[in-house]
């Protein structure tokens, strides 16, 4: 079932499309669009789904993804550096977490949070191992990933991993996509 009609303007000036351009990308008329928009016709039903299936196309194409909002440069810590190395990256960069990498793969997440927590347990910050305060990994997505789902998934972690052909190409935190939405 197609969507209303008087939704084909709407979505044309969202996109910023004139009647002919819309007309021009989807194989119809510009007198048809303007008849239509105007209500004067309801156009036969194929026509009517080139309108919206251009319409939904262009959304797809504008949409952003994970690797429009990523930090393509993602500070990491391992398992047997020392808890100490992991504060201080987290201090110096003004962060809340960072990713336990191993071999190119996450094997768990360092957070303020978590090592707060450990030090309260008696943990010692100069001889204990990230090993031993990290939490379970980061969520990974595909660079492709829309942003919604990336919202969704940052509801339950406080990041996730961004990659691509099986390597971390970047990541997002719930900051990062804070500010792309102020944007």
């Amino acid at each position: 079932m197609l969507p209303d009609l008087s939704e084909i303007k709407m979505r044309r000036k969202q996109h910023g499309l004139t009647q002919s351009e819309l007309a021009l990308q989807s194989n119809v008329s510009q007198s048809l669009i303007a008849k239509l928009e105007a209500g004067k016709i309801i156009p036969s039903y194929d026509k009517a789904k080139r309108l919206f299936d251009t319409l939904e196309k262009m959304h797809e194409e504008t949409r952003l993804s994970a690797k429009d909002v990523m930090i393509r440069k993602v500070l990491h810590v391992s398992e047997s550096d020392s808890v100490k190395k992991a504060v201080r990256l987290l201090e110096k960069n003004g962060l809340s977490q960072l990713p336990v990498l191993e071999k190119g793969q996450s094997t768990g997440l360092v957070t303020e949070r978590g090592i707060l927590a450990k030090i309260n347990e008696g943990i010692d910050v100069e001889k204990d191992t990230v090993q031993q305060v990290m939490v379970e990994a980061a969520s990974t997505i595909q660079e492709n990933t829309p942003l919604p789902i990336v919202s969704q998934l940052l509801n339950y972690s406080p990041a996730v991993l961004v990659k691509k052909k099986g390597k971390i190409q970047g990541i997002i935190t719930k900051s990062d996509l804070l500010k792309t939405m102020l944007k």
